[in-house]
This record gives C-alpha cells, structure tokens and sequence, in this order.
C-alpha cells in the first residue's frame, strides 16, 4: 500500500506537485482568512474583548461614548486582521523555501497542512453559525490537507536539494 501510495506522488511527479502544493496552500489560506474574518464577527469576538477589557479595568460601558466603543470595536478588528496577514506573511515565507527546496521549510509544510487539517476539523466541530458554505469548505480542506501530507512526507527526498541529503 506504502508503494502504491508513493508511486501515485511520483507518478504526479515531484516538482509539480511541489508547485501545485504550494498553490493550493496560499488559496486555502487565502479562503482560510476570509472565513476566520467571518467568524471573528459572527461570534462578537471584539465586543467580548472589549467587555471583558472593561470588567478587568472596573469601567462602566455608559462611562464611553458610542464613537469611543466603534473606535475600540474597529481597533480590536483591525488588530485581528493584522494578525491574520502575519500569518499568511509567514506562511508565504515558508512556501517560497519549499519551492527552493529547503528542508527546513518542507518540515514547516508538513507540520503546517496536518495542523490544519486538525484545525478544519474543529471548525466542523463549532461552525460558528458560518452555514453549510463554511461546513462544505471544512470537511473539503480536510481531504485536501490530508492528501497534501501524504505528498509531501512520501516525497520529501525527492523535493529537496540533494535528493536526500541534507539540504543546506
């Protein structure tokens, strides 16, 4: 089963899906950061920040004005969405070494596609009042971080300089 698995990578051919690996992963990421948008606003996630902020500091929701709790809201989001372009800033780092062929960064791509397919499972687990949109999205990423996995732990000598040995 092993080399039948590992013949159907190589068959798809080491650079390729290298190439097709890292495309697949910057638009789930993309898709990935467009739903987490979604959610952080469809749980209120700013408004209980901001809550729990005024609790722990003893101050009164009517002591700020609406514009003073908008801008509080707005700079919460805008943190977040920060955030989330650190994420893709660094996972956009990673993909361009495994296109290099470092493997130091296959290793971060291998870590990385079995945590999400982890972190998709979750997000089946508490869709977030997302709708079947979002559940579709999970249980598909799930299959498709799982293949990835496969691809690149069967063909991490093949796509890595040296072809097997230690890449630099």
């Amino acid at each position: 089963m092993k080399d039948k698995i590992r013949q159907h990578f190589l068959n798809f051919g080491p650079r390729p899906f290298v190439i097709m690996t890292v495309l697949v992963l910057i638009l789930t990421d993309v898709i990935n950061s467009f739903y987490m948008k979604l959610y952080w606003q469809s749980k209120g996630i700013s408004n209980m920040v901001i809550n729990q902020s005024m609790s722990l500091n003893s101050i009164a929701r009517e002591d700020l004005s609406s514009t003073t709790m908008l801008e509080m809201k707005g700079f919460i989001d805008k943190m977040f969405m920060f955030f989330l372009l650190i994420i893709l800033a660094n996972n956009f780092f990673f993909y361009f070494f495994y296109l290099r062929k470092k493997l130091w960064a296959q290793g971060y791509v291998l870590f990385y596609t079995l945590t999400a397919a982890l972190f998709s499972l979750s997000f089946i687990i508490d869709n977030g009042g997302l709708g079947a949109g979002w559940l579709t999205y999970n249980l598909s990423t799930i299959f498709i971080y799982a293949y990835l996995f496969a691809g690149v732990k069967v063909l991490r000598p093949e796509t890595t300089l040296g072809h097997g040995k230690k890449a630099r």
